[in-house]
């Protein structure tokens, strides 16, 4: 579920910006028409539905440090799926419904979200390790900054091909493969939902 709701909301994005870059294939005025906004807020919805069900076993039932843990990644995983309603408020404060934003400015807004991300991907992680790593033993917890090349490339794999995506999008000018960072950049946070599924506590059953 939590999976499925990083999904969902990379899609939204990744369409938001089609409409804002490629309004030649699009057509003008779908950013701003009743009927995109409405599909948005219903899937914003679910995508919230989709994270508490995903995380709410793992608060109830955890304790001490690991429940502290739980709850830093529900409310990381809810900031995450709440980028949609986000802009639409920073849109409505900047009149950007009646007048649409200059480039600088959804530039600034585009840098502003993939810094939030950066944080909720990279740097929440450590610090959870490092709330949990003594209760769970060194042995047990290794560190996520640890060198293993294979397990880097596994691991952030849809992060290595933003950056490559990012590059090529720098030295052609090609806006239209901007369009396509959105579901990778959510992508990989979606990854840990997919692989935990795999392997789903007993807690996670019941639904």
């Amino acid at each position: 579920m939590g999976g499925m709701a990083m999904m969902i909301i990379g899609a939204i994005l990744s369409l938001m910006m089609a409409f804002y870059f490629l309004p030649e294939i699009f057509g003008e005025g779908n950013l701003v028409s009743r009927w995109w906004w409405e599909i948005v807020l219903n899937l914003q919805i679910l995508s919230l539905a989709f994270m508490w069900f995903c995380h709410h076993n793992r608060i109830l039932y955890a304790t001490g440090w690991w429940r502290f843990r739980a709850i830093l990644h529900f409310g990381t995983g809810v900031v995450s799926v709440s980028y949609p309603i986000g802009i639409m408020l920073i849109s409505a404060y900047l009149d950007w419904f009646r007048e649409t934003p200059a480039v600088a400015e959804v530039y600034g807004l585009v840098i502003g979200c993939i810094a939030l991300w950066a944080i909720g991907n990279f740097v929440v992680p450590v610090i959870a390790w490092l709330m949990v790593k003594t209760e769970a033993g060194q042995d047990k917890a290794a560190s996520p900054t640890a060198f293993r090349p294979r397990i880097w490339i596994l691991t952030f794999w849809p992060t290595l091909l933003a950056l490559l995506l990012a590059l090529v999008i720098k030295y052609t000018g090609s806006v239209g493969l901007g369009t396509l960072l959105p579901v990778l950049l959510y992508l990989q946070g979606a990854l840990p939902y997919f692989r935990k599924a795999r392997h789903a506590s007993p807690r996670d059953s019941d639904i």
